[in-house]
């Protein structure tokens, strides 16, 4: 019996900050980080890390947005209650950090992403071009090659910025999070 694969694709992960609330560092933890700011770029930092307070982003301009179950922590990472790490924790383990954080009084951690994927395919994506005519760190067409991912998980692009990725294998965290229901994520091919 043969067993059909699925072709494996590849997705930007982003927060869905336009339905759901969003977390940001409270101003005194940004005070404290003055002369080292927090840098979730995909290098460990569990062995320093020290807890901080992190509170729910609110515009007075906007409708109060829901709290999701995965939320938006700055731009380069994501945070999730203790609940929710414990469920996503055996599946993604391999792939993260879980670095402690403080929502008001309730434990979260922040999902930092360390893996990464030589899927960059330099020669047939193209950058945009920037006034002075310099590539810019933008893509008019962004290139990965899926047929090159090892694991898919949850992971990083070698040699890129600072996107995180999956992809549609039946183990990846888009397949879990869509499987479990969880909120807050968006996937786009």
């Amino acid at each position: 019996m043969s067993e059909v694969m699925a072709e494996t694709k590849i997705f930007s992960v982003f927060a869905d900050v336009e339905q759901y609330a969003m977390l940001q560092e409270s101003a005194l933890e940004l005070i404290m980080q003055i002369d080292e700011p927090v840098g979730l770029y995909g290098k460990p930092l569990a062995e320093k890390w020290a807890p901080m307070d992190v509170t729910w982003f609110y515009n007075p301009d906007e409708r109060v947005k829901p709290q999701p179950d995965i939320a938006a922590f700055g731009a380069t990472a994501f945070a999730a209650s203790a609940e929710t790490c414990e469920t996503l924790k055996p599946l993604i383990a391999d792939y993260v950090e879980f670095l402690p954080i403080n929502v008001d009084g309730r434990r979260w951690y922040i999902i930092h992403v360390l893996a990464r994927e030589n899927v960059f395919n330099e020669a047939e994506s193209q950058r945009k071009i920037k006034r002075d005519g310099t590539p810019s760190r933008i893509f008019k067409k962004l290139v990965l090659d899926a047929d090159r991912i090892s694991e898919g998980v949850l992971f990083r692009v070698e040699g890129l910025s600072l996107g995180i990725y999956s992809t549609n294998r039946p183990n990846s965290l888009m397949s879990v999070v869509q499987k479990l229901g969880l909120t807050g994520l968006e996937f786009q091919q």
